[in-house]
């Protein structure tokens, strides 16, 4: 939408919202009938939608963000989301290319393999990955043009041996292997069974649970058929534990474990103990449970969140993952926490039995963006073995791996981004953590074009990490401000807290805060503040839009919420109530609609370039959300800056194909930099890269 001519069709008649309990909190709703994506009416808002994209302004730019993109890709020294894998004797890894994903096997003489050649198509992601402990197949589980299915296929390694494929299993599937079987949760995303076969074909069979349906199962196993199950009763209830050792054949003999109410934030196991991680690091005797003892873990060592921090770090937050390293009573361990906005991995050596303390322990790696430790490894004899594989991200200079065997520091390469962490002041004082990648070292304290992320919700942190896209910003002299607001999970329990339910409007104000420092500190020149958020990243960032217009130059939203009055409507959010709080109170609708974008629009009001992205498969967000703001910002803006829907038809929540994700992001990049004034890559100057001025209203 260039100008005041391209509006979004003329609003219809509003259907009637369901009565709150107050009378006086019924939201207008002009755009209801965009949630009906199979109507004439609809379609033909859509076909608009699509004619304006094409007409967009700044495609003339996209040439040259394209061919940066590319270059960067091309140049990626480590491409991998996932960290690699070790199992009979054979390395995993999963590759992701400009043309997709694919996973590669490399066996003990060098050569490689790819089983997932001609499995993978290119409309196909891999959401998650298992290989067998002694190397004989991999479990695969796709994700088909933007939706998240569920079903496993099981790849086999040898040449010869036969695919298979599970399509029970249920979506983002916990699996494990015991003896002749491969244990899997079924069923659907939030209410599961347990099934059971042999990997070499066979049916299924269901496995008894130990607690009555619905409910949704998390599944963890070691080797000697050890088995530990997390059971949590639908739609909500107590979350508890359970333990066995079965080999495939009688039904499983599942042993309740009493944790004391202790929420688990890791564990791993071998064949002999498994340990847990939750205020204490807990070890469990498997052999006695086995044998029908009836004790608890035992405390190994105290993991108090808010432990006291070695000089010149953060408090210590809880254990994110935890590895066995190596068989027997006495493995070493790899402990992996966060550190506010940073982690901490340490390594203990082996030594100590369970209930004792593990042996002498030392940090290994101080990490400031994403860190991931890789599935427990597994020796060519399928034994647990003494290494694991630990990934790390580098926004400025990609992913990259390493082997740990616990004997001392990793040591990460020579070149890396020099992350910087900031503080903003929110609105009722609380500091609020932005970590800042600089383009270069010589513009650290220069104004540069700004792109902020933000998360804030689930209790999930934001973890600066690579990608594409974010790179090719970064090359062309943009800096980017990952902001730790409030419902995140950066900085532990209570801040997650803080933002849910009411508090989530104070999430939106954390971002508000952060940007204008950008500004007032001279990160970013004046009107030189994007956004580009997924999400429940993408509601905090249009909320921040319509409650304050001029912050930022440009946004891209990607598959927000924005009706927070209808969010129970479709897909998952009859299970968001815990986080956004329920539209039928009418105190929570009145705390909804204090944020909510679509009903913070106002006509007459001059907003940002903006770019509303949607799916056609998202679960989780209906697309109409972001149908109903765009047509409210279209009629509403008197500004020059577009406003813009990109809808595609095998898009998911997870995003899009290969080639159509990458078209998403030139056209992401093109309107960030043309509002915040960024030069296309192709018109760089010779020397450091900077902003190009804006133009003059």
């Amino acid at each position: 939408m260039a100008d005041l001519a391209h509006r979004a069709a003329p609003p219809g008649p509003a259907a009637p919202n369901p009565a709150p309990a107050d009378p006086h909190l019924t939201p207008a709703d002009p755009y209801r009938w965009l949630e009906e994506a199979d109507t004439p009416r609809t379609r033909a808002w859509l076909a608009e939608q699509r004619r304006l994209l094409a007409a967009r302004p700044q495609r003339s730019d996209e040439p040259a963000w394209a061919a940066l993109l590319d270059r960067v890709e091309r140049e990626a020294p480590d491409r991998t989301p996932t960290p690699p894998a070790e199992a009979g004797g054979l390395l995993f890894r999963h590759e992701r290319g400009p043309d997709g994903d694919v996973l590669t096997v490399r066996h003990p003489d060098g050569t490689r393999r790819t089983p997932t050649e001609g499995v993978i198509g290119p409309g196909d992601r891999i959401a998650g990955w298992q290989p067998e402990p002694h190397g004989r197949f991999i479990a695969v589980q796709l994700h088909r043009d933007g939706a998240e299915n569920g079903g496993l296929h099981l790849l086999p390694t040898r040449p010869g041996d036969r695919p298979h494929h599970l399509p029970d299993a249920a979506p983002y599937a916990t699996l494990a292997f015991t003896g002749e079987a491969l244990v899997y949760t079924a069923g659907t995303r939030t209410e599961h069974t347990l099934a059971a076969r042999h990997p070499d074909g066979g049916p299924a069979r269901r496995l008894a649970l130990p607690v009555p349906g619905p409910v949704r199962l998390t599944l963890h196993g070691g080797p000697g058929g050890n088995l530990l199950l997390r059971t949590r009763p639908q739609p909500s209830g107590p979350v508890r534990w359970w333990a066995t050792r079965w080999t495939g054949r009688a039904v499983p003999d599942w042993q309740p474990l009493d944790l004391d109410g202790r929420r688990v934030t890791a564990l791993d196991l071998n064949e002999t103990v498994c340990f847990l991680a939750a205020d204490e690091l807990l070890a469990l005797d498997l052999d006695e449970l086995a044998r029908g003892a009836t004790r608890g873990p035992a405390v190994v060592a105290p993991l108090a969140v808010g432990e006291p921090p070695a000089a010149g770090e953060a408090q210590a937050g809880p254990v994110t993952a935890l590895r066995v390293l190596g068989p027997g009573r006495r493995p070493g361990l790899a402990l992996l926490r966060r550190l506010g906005t940073t982690h901490r991995l340490d390594l203990h050596q082996p030594g100590g039995a369970p209930g004792e303390a593990p042996g002498g322990g030392a940090t290994a790696l101080h990490w400031p963006a994403r860190l991931r430790l890789g599935a427990t490894p597994y020796d060519r004899h399928g034994r647990v073995g003494g290494s694991v594989w630990l990934l790390a991200d580098d926004p400025r200079y990609g992913t990259w791996t390493r082997s740990l065997d616990g004997s001392g520091p990793v040591e990460p390469p020579e070149r890396r981004a020099a992350l910087r962490t900031l503080t903003a002041v929110g609105r009722d004082g609380a500091p609020v953590p932005v970590t800042v990648c600089d383009p270069g070292p010589r513009d650290r304290g220069r104004p540069a074009p700004t792109l902020l992320t933000v998360y804030g919700g689930f209790g999930l942190p934001l973890e600066p990490s690579w990608d594409p896209a974010m790179e090719a910003w970064l090359r062309a002299g943009g800096r980017i401000a990952w902001v730790h607001a409030r419902g995140g999970g950066e900085l532990g329990p209570a801040w997650a807290a803080a933002g849910r339910g009411p508090g989530k409007s104070a999430t939106v104000d954390d971002f508000r805060a952060a940007a204008a420092m950008l500004v007032e500190h001279g990160e970013a020149p004046a009107g030189g503040l994007g956004a580009l958020a997924a999400s429940n990243g993408a509601l905090v960032v249009a909320a921040a839009l319509t409650r304050e217009p001029g912050l930022l130059s440009a946004a891209v939203c990607v598959a927000p919420l924005t009706d927070l009055a209808r969010y129970q409507v479709g897909g998952l959010g009859r299970l968001w109530a815990e986080e956004y709080g329920d539209p039928a109170d009418p105190r929570a609708l009145r705390a909804l609609l204090d944020y909510s974008p679509y009903h913070r629009v106002v006509p007459g009001t001059a907003y940002p370039a903006v770019l509303l992205a949607t799916g056609a498969n998202d679960a989780r967000v209906p697309p109409w959300h972001a149908w109903k703001l765009c047509a409210a910002l279209g009629q509403a803006s008197t500004g020059a800056a577009p406003v813009l829907l990109d809808h595609h038809d095998s898009g998911g929540h997870q995003g899009r194909p290969a080639a159509a994700g990458r078209e998403l992001a030139v056209r992401s990049l093109a309107l960030l930099a043309a509002g915040t004034g960024l030069l296309p890559p192709a018109d760089l100057p010779a020397g450091p890269p900077g902003p190009r001025p804006r133009p003059q209203s």
